[in-house]
């Protein structure tokens, strides 16, 4: 097999009947078990789950999954899907991946620029903050990034699938921006909802 798709879960679900779906337990540090491999063993953040929802499962593959192949990640709830809706395959993942090097969510439209759509339920301070990151540390990015913000399209949840090159090049580029970034943002008075602040900002 040379694509595996990491369904991330917090709850134990029925994961797709197809070997190239493998479901991951996330925030599992302190948990019950539920029965799936978790993002808790070798080196991990899977205590700082209430902070990073599912991209404790993205730390967890990118330092320590032995696979080469194509990686995925998706959630229980939420699947790669056809026009037909029907859940795709290891095939349809290599034939998307051999016209395209990324496979993300729909593309989303919303009426206003993405900056002002993400301030509407979260402290835009925190994305302000981001963007100061990025451009501190990835200077070449920045101009993407207050397109970005100024656009009004954006790519819903957290799902992707892509080559293992791109999958460890675009953790090390997030994970960076997170580490520095954790440094300037205080979510002391944040609810459980709003605490997952860098599962949102990514």
């Amino acid at each position: 097999m040379s694509t595996r798709i990491y369904v991330m879960t917090h709850k134990a679900f029925i994961p797709p009947d197809n070997p190239v779906y493998v479901p991951l337990h996330v925030g599992r540090a302190g948990k019950s078990d539920l029965g799936y491999p978790g993002d808790d063993t070798g080196e991990h953040i899977s205590d700082l789950n209430c902070y990073y929802g599912e991209l404790t499962g993205l730390y967890w593959l990118w330092r320590n999954l032995d696979f080469d192949g194509n990686i995925g990640i998706c959630h229980y709830r939420r699947f790669f899907v056809d026009e037909n809706r029907r859940l795709l395959g290891e095939a349809d993942y290599e034939r998307l991946l051999s016209e395209h090097d990324v496979i993300t969510s729909k593309a989303m439209y919303i009426d206003q620029p993405y900056r002002s759509y993400f301030g509407e339920a979260h402290n835009i301070h925190d994305l302000e903050l981001e963007g100061e990151v990025i451009r501190e540390l990835f200077p070449e990015d920045y101009p993407v990034f207050e397109q970005v913000m100024d656009g009004r399209k954006h790519y819903f949840g957290n799902l992707m699938v892509t080559s293992r090159k791109l999958f460890d090049a675009y953790c090390a580029w997030l994970f960076a921006i997170f580490a520095e970034l954790g440094t300037r943002i205080d979510v002391s008075g944040y609810d459980a909802y709003h605490r997952r602040v860098f599962g949102f900002l990514s």
